[in-house]
């Protein structure tokens, strides 16, 4: 039966359907992701619109039939349009859409919070973008059950030393110590890198972003976790192709 239903989502993904429509890809907080049909989008005026990076609460019709829904009417919580002003926070904002359609496990209510708390702060604080993007790959890692722990090894249990320099395995898709890394893994975690993330770890994602971190050390954990991202990703993600990411925030 047809049916009229709502859920706090955001666009991740936006392109053209037909000559006048679009098909959106949705991260609802009730029903997951979900491809949206916004009819006359394209061209209409009077059509609702529903940029990508829009938070909102969507108003939906379902057809049970066709198994597709299409948009009625949004209530815009923010648009972020302000992201926009600048490169590094643009291509961040993308890389985390890209990721979350990538690895999106089914805590759609955590991934929906994460993915609003670091747009809004990437909109409203661009000159900590980088922070933004360490946080959102780490705390993403913890919700689809990738983090390990950074104490020990997940593998042979065996305890970190303090200034020991953690490698990769790319079997279990998580860090841990040189003997039990993969030969073709060559992602290295220094001690001071693997504490900043370990302390962050029981952060919520603005408190993490207050914790003291020279440009230095912020540019290699940023570097490393893209590449992580890349690993649990399972192929590579458009948004990493491009140099901007990688380099380190400026203004």
């Amino acid at each position: 039966m047809e049916r009229n239903v709502s859920s706090l989502a955001i666009v991740l993904h936006s392109q053209r359907y037909g000559q006048l429509n679009r098909r959106l890809k949705l991260l609802t907080v009730d029903f997951g992701i979900i491809d949206v049909l916004s009819y006359g989008a394209q061209k209409s005026l009077k059509s609702v619109k529903a940029e990508v990076f829009t938070d909102g609460q969507f108003f939906l019709y379902y057809n049970p039939v066709k198994k597709d829904y299409t948009l009625k009417d949004v209530t815009v919580l923010a648009t972020h349009d302000e992201l926009r002003e600048s490169l590094h926070p643009t291509y961040a904002a993308l890389f985390f859409c890209e990721l979350l359609l990538q690895v999106h496990g089914g805590e759609s209510t955590d991934e929906y919070r994460l993915l609003s708390q670091a747009l809004d702060h990437l909109s409203c604080i661009p000159e900590k973008t980088d922070l933004v993007i360490i946080q959102f790959v780490h705390q993403l890692s913890e919700l689809v059950g990738l983090r390990a722990d950074y104490s020990r090894c997940p593998l042979c249990d065996r305890p970190y030393e303090r200034d020991e320099i953690v490698s990769f395995s790319t079997t279990l898709l998580a860090h841990c110590c040189e003997a039990c890394a993969s030969l073709d893994a060559d992602l290295l975690l220094p001690p001071g890198a693997r504490r900043y993330l370990e302390v962050t770890s029981s952060m919520d994602f603005e408190q993490s972003l207050q914790v003291p971190l020279s440009a230095v050390a912020t540019l290699r954990i940023k570097r490393y976790l893209l590449r992580y991202a890349q690993m649990i990703g399972q192929r590579m993600l458009k948004t990493l192709s491009s140099p901007i990411l990688w380099e380190a925030t400026s203004l």
